[in-house]
């Protein structure tokens, strides 16, 4: 099926009116999702794929919220460029992204790699960001968290050779807790994912970034973090596990902790009634969040 058909199709799954749309934000091009009104509610996705992989979420946050999707830089339909693809470079695109939208302060979700990119941002530009969301993120604690081989493995595996296989073997083993609640819309994701990878540069993020965008922050960094914050996180995460929440909570000062059972590294996926209500209560939240930069 062509990318733009398996796009469309997956959009149309969301539920909600929903634009494509695309912007420069400095000098790369970025592809984004827009729903919505109101105060705005950034989410950042894993690596692979693009901003469709929040296709079970946007609905949701867009009764409530402004939802801004992008394709991050190297991924979807966004611009490949050679580049380092580190946590610098990702935050410093993201910047651009959110000026060139005009949005100030937004609220802001990432998963996996996504929430490794949204902490280098908070960290970056804390006067940008009002409440921040990690689900399942990487770049936590150092002694809990480290990529295990074979999910390195897997991804040179899907970099490499790209197939049917490798992907519903990844939704297996990593993904999903429970194999039975694999549905054609997430083969359909991973259809996509596949389908960007053979883009020219769709390999870029993954050869030159190097894994440097989800390694572990020090500790002293993630102190300085004061927004309020919650992390969710599948109880069952093989690829980061739950230890790594347990110490980004006691690290970061106002960090609170919601596990999902019975899921693994994409709970929003997997669970996405109970992900979806932890989450918009948490937005929704009447709190002061004053912060200055610096």
């Amino acid at each position: 099926m062509h990318r733009a058909a398996i796009l469309k199709g997956l959009i149309s799954r969301i539920g909600v009116p929903t634009e494509q749309r695309s912007i420069h934000a400095g000098n790369i091009k970025t592809s984004y999702l827009a729903a919505g009104s109101g105060k705005p509610v950034l989410l950042l996705h894993g690596a692979g794929n693009g901003a469709i992989q929040w296709y079970t979420v946007i609905g949701s946050l867009s009764a409530h919220f402004q939802v801004v999707v992008p394709d991050v830089v190297g991924y979807g339909e966004s611009d490949k460029p050679s580049a380092p693809y580190d946590r610098p470079f990702f935050s410093a695109w993201l910047r651009s992204f959110v000026d060139a939208l005009g949005l100030g302060q937004i609220s802001l979700v990432g998963t996996s790699q996504g929430g490794a990119i949204a902490l280098q941002f908070t960290l970056d530009n804390p006067e940008k960001v009002d409440r921040l969301v990690l689900a399942n993120s990487a770049g936590l604690c150092k002694a809990a968290q480290e990529v295990p081989w074979n999910v390195k493995l897997r991804m040179m595996w899907q970099n490499l050779f790209p197939s049917l296989e490798s992907s519903r073997w990844f939704l297996e083993q990593y993904a999903l807790f429970d194999s039975a609640k694999i549905e054609q819309a997430m083969m359909e994701l991973e259809e996509y994912g596949r389908e960007v990878l053979r883009m020219p540069g769709g390999r870029r993020a993954f050869w030159k970034g190097r894994g440097r965008a989800v390694t572990p922050i020090p500790t002293e960094q993630l102190g300085r973090i004061l927004h309020p914050t919650l992390l969710i996180w599948g109880a069952e995460d093989r690829t980061f596990p739950l230890s790594s929440a347990r110490a980004a909570a006691e690290i970061i000062l106002n960090a609170q902790l919601q596990v999902i059972s019975k899921a693994a590294h994409t709970c929003f996926l997997e669970r996405p009634a109970e992900f979806n209500a932890t989450l918009v209560r948490f937005l929704m939240e009447r709190q002061s969040n004053q912060i200055l930069a610096g």
